[in-house]
């Protein structure tokens, strides 16, 4: 296996009316290659006058596009912030944007990460935090109950876009047809102090300690600007709850203020079993390669996969036209014993030959939970 190159992976979940002017943007630095998904967001809305009273859903949602691309570490910083710049992120309920720590591994002579000259970086009112990613991939129709602990407790607004599992639910026999192959995964974030708090209640919303119903895991972000506008209706006040944080945020230089002394509570004092010395194995390949090369992953220990598909965004006049714009994206969860191992699998299933495109990066998993049969 080849050495490995740390580089950043920035994510941007953001309005769909905003996405193209933030994409354009990159262009003209000079990113050439970054995916889009679309996807979507969930806030409360506040009921007013005599519906405040009323029973019923209280949540509306947002249609979103979830943009990402790799790129030099040494460049992260002004990228994020000209994302912020022209998505108008500090201004609370338009988006997130992320900057996390990736090992990338291997990938085809065209899939490398973005190599651009440093630039002037912007002054922004806000100011960027390390905090903690957690990513569930839960049965479609949970997403949104599953979603709710982040805006109940305040952690920010949630992103949720579909998949497709496979793996695990081919090796549970019979149980298998009771459990549908589409899923929904659900991005959330918050400040490293409250997310194994937050990771609990999203575990006991999902139900996730029961057979085939989902996996959670926990990773670290570098620096993150999360939207905090939960809720939204009618403004009392000149300022809002989440533009007087993220002023307090700007002016502390950091988010230990918001540390509560126990955390957010726990609904109960069951201790769960947690599971360590994972990763997330990311795999880009071209669309509909992407189910033949997890068969190959798996027979050399990866437990499956979800596959959420892409659409590859690069110039029109760009060496990257080779690739296809529809695109796969595969997310195993891996033993670290196991990486080498698996990634000799995939490249003798032809994974960075002209007809995969591939590429393979690693993020770092904290912590993870699934159900786990009793012995």
């Amino acid at each position: 296996m080849k050495d490995t190159k740390t580089v950043s992976r920035i994510t941007a979940y953001l309005h769909r009316n905003i996405s193209k002017d933030v994409i354009n943007a990159l262009k003209d630095t000079g990113v050439q290659d970054l995916y889009l998904s679309p996807s979507r967001s969930l806030v409360i809305e506040v009921k007013k006058g005599i519906f405040s009273i009323l029973p019923g859903n209280d949540l509306s949602q947002d249609a979103t596009d979830t943009v990402f691309f790799l790129v030099n570490s040494d460049t992260a910083d002004y990228l994020v912030s000209l994302i912020i710049e022209k998505g108008g992120l500090y201004f609370q309920g338009r988006g997130s944007v992320m900057a996390e720590e990736v090992q990338l591994m291997e990938g085809h002579k065209l899939c490398r990460e973005n190599e651009i000259n440093p630039f002037e970086k912007i002054v922004l009112p806000v100011t960027m935090h390390p905090c903690t990613g957690i990513c569930c991939i839960a049965r479609r129709g949970q997403g949104d109950h599953i979603a709710r602990v982040s805006l109940d407790t305040g952690a920010g607004v949630p992103s949720i876009h579909f998949g497709i599992g496979t793996g695990v639910r081919n090796k549970m026999g019979l149980l298998r047809i009771t459990i549908p192959a589409e899923k929904e995964i659900i991005h959330s974030f918050t400040t490293p102090y409250e997310a194994d708090s937050i990771m609990d209640l999203m575990i006991e919303a999902g139900r996730l300690d029961q057979p085939g119903s989902g996996f959670i895991y926990a990773y670290p972000v570098k620096k993150g600007l999360i939207n905090m506008r939960v809720a939204r209706g009618e403004q009392r006040h000149a300022a809002s709850i989440e533009q007087i944080i993220s002023a307090l945020d700007h002016i502390k230089g950091n988010i230990d203020w918001r540390q509560r002394t126990h955390g957010v509570d726990k609904r109960n004092g069951h201790r769960k079993r947690y599971i360590s010395g994972l990763v997330d194995m990311i795999l880009l390949c071209d669309d509909g390669t992407g189910t033949g090369l997890i068969k190959a992953a798996m027979s050399a220990g990866a437990g499956g996969a979800n596959i959420t598909f892409l659409r590859h965004i690069r110039p029109y006049d760009s060496p990257l036209n080779e690739i296809s714009p529809a695109r796969d994206l595969c997310s195993m969860v891996v033993p670290e014993e196991t990486v080498e191992g698996v990634i000799k699998a995939l490249e003798e299933a032809g994974v960075f030959t002209d007809r995969c495109h591939g590429q393979i990066y690693l993020r770092k998993i904290l912590k993870a939970f699934t159900y786990i049969e009793k012995k």
